[in-house]
């Protein structure tokens, strides 16, 4: 006869073993580099959109992933999965979504773009990579900018308003030009 402690060793092994049978069969959530695209390629495939930029699959098939996702000109990856930055995100694309009532790119991949006078009132940026982006003139009034990555950007003359900046980094941000 197995002793008590064998048998709580065995119960547990069974209870991880039956846990990863339920990680496995788990919906893998996928993250989009804008909110209108997330809803977009949800309403496409069938997912649940998130209300944000992430979107839940009924099935996992990246070329159909893919082939949404290029519809919308947007750039996807998977929720934790190790994937450092989202591929760039164009400004064409992102003045053509904001023009069309767009206001979430979080996570969006900026890094060293041109949005001078840019009017982007209301845009969130949360977790944004904004290095080294030319925002001069831009209005940025009521944006979320929440631990987005400002490190090197040029501020002069943006208009931050009512921006919400906790957790950015501003890092060797340009605000005024003297």
């Amino acid at each position: 006869m197995a002793n008590h402690k064998d048998l709580l060793q065995k119960l547990s092994s069974w209870r991880n073993i039956a846990s990863l049978g339920d990680r496995a069969r788990e919906k893998p959530v996928l993250l989009f580099d804008s909110g209108y695209a997330a809803q977009d390629v949800a309403f496409t495939l069938g997912g649940e959109w998130d209300g944000c930029n992430g979107i839940v699959l009924p099935t996992s098939d990246e070329i159909a992933i893919n082939t949404a996702a290029s519809l919308v000109a947007a750039r996807w990856c998977y929720s934790g999965k190790s994937c450092t930055l989202l591929p760039q995100l164009s400004v064409e694309v992102l003045k053509r979504r904001y023009a069309a009532g767009d206001r979430y790119f979080i996570n969006a991949n900026l890094m060293c773009a041109d949005l001078s006078h840019l009017n982007l009132s209301q845009v969130n940026f949360g977790w944004a990579k904004l290095r080294g982006a030319n925002l001069s003139g831009a209005n940025l009034r009521g944006a979320d900018l929440t631990a987005a990555d400002l490190s090197d950007a040029n501020l002069s003359g943006a208009d931050l308003s009512g921006a919400n900046l906790s957790r950015a980094d501003l890092t060797g941000a340009i605000r005024e030009r003297c």
